[in-house]
C-alpha cells in the first residue's frame, strides 16, 4: 500500500545486448554500507519538468553509463510505484516518500567500450555506478535492493517476452 506523498516521476531502462543480457550498475554510495544492502540496479532516474519520459530515459542513460547507442523496444503499459524507506541510508533528491516509474526496454547496439561511468566533465551530473556488468534476467531480483524488488519483477514480467537473438 503506498503512502500518502508525492511521487517522483521517474524514467528507468532495462538495457538488453545481442545476447539478452541485461545491464546493472552497482550503485556508489558516499558511505560504508554498514546494512550490507544489494545495490546493483538498472539505469533509472527523474523526469525534468517540460521532459518526456522518452527523453528522460535517454537522458538518464548517457549521463549514468555513457551509452548512446539505444534503441527503444518497448515501453511499460503501466507506471510502477515504489516508497523509499524512510530510513534509507541515501536521501532521495526533494521532499518525495518514493518514486513513480515509467519504464523501457532498450536494445543496447554499441560495443561495451562505450560504457563510461565517469560523466563528462561539462556535465552537472554527478557519478552514480562505481561498476557494471551484463547480467542474466533470472539473476536480478536478488542482486537489488529490497524495496525495489517487486517494481523490477513487474518490470520482468512485463518484458519477459522480448528477447534479441543474435545471428
Amino acid at each position: 500500500m503506498r503512502r500518502s506523498g508525492i511521487y517522483r516521476p521517474c524514467a528507468g531502462a532495462m538495457i538488453i545486448n545481442k545476447y539478452n543480457q541485461v545491464w546493472l550498475g552497482k550503485r556508489l554510495i558516499k558511505s560504508d554500507n554498514p546494512k550490507n544492502l544489494p545495490l546493483w540496479q538498472m539505469p533509472q532516474g527523474g523526469i525534468d519538468n517540460g521532459e518526456k519520459a522518452e527523453e528522460a530515459v535517454y537522458r538518464e542513460v548517457y549521463e549514468e553509463t555513457g551509452i548512446k547507442n539505444l534503441t527503444i523496444i518497448y515501453e511499460s503499459k503501466n507506471w510502477y510505484y515504489y516508497d523509499i524507506p524512510n530510513n534509507f541510508y541515501e536521501n532521495p533528491k526533494g521532499n518525495f516518500v518514493g518514486q513513480k516509474q515509467k519504464w523501457f526496454l532498450m536494445f543496447f547496439s554499441g560495443a561495451d567500450e562505450e560504457i563510461n561511468l565517469i560523466p563528462d566533465k561539462n556535465m552537472t551530473h554527478h557519478q552514480e555506478f562505481s561498476e557494471w556488468k551484463w547480467e542474466l534476467r533470472d539473476n536480478i531480483i536478488d542482486q537489488v535492493i529490497e524495496f525495489k524488488k517487486e517494481t523490477y519483477h513487474k518490470v520482468l514480467e512485463e518484458f519477459k517476452s522480448y528477447n534479441i537473438y543474435s545471428n
